[in-house]
């Protein structure tokens, strides 16, 4: 890999990392408990087994 390549693997690594966080600042703020609830009930950026919500379990966070 040359430099330039890894320069740039590097610092948009770091401007996703950076980038989600401030989303999820942004989405906190604007959706306050509900989405705090549903954060903990999925997954982040990458999907994990048994950590979907039904159909149910939506509607509940919604009110």
């Amino acid at each position: 890999m040359h430099a330039a390549q890894l320069l740039s693997s590097v610092l948009m690594s770091g401007y996703f990392i950076y980038g989600s966080r401030l989303e999820e600042a942004k989405l906190l703020t604007y959706h306050g408990d509900v989405y705090a609830r549903y954060r903990k009930k999925v997954a982040g950026i990458f999907p994990v087994p048994g950590k979907i919500l039904s159909k149910r379990e939506a509607d509940e966070l919604v009110g």
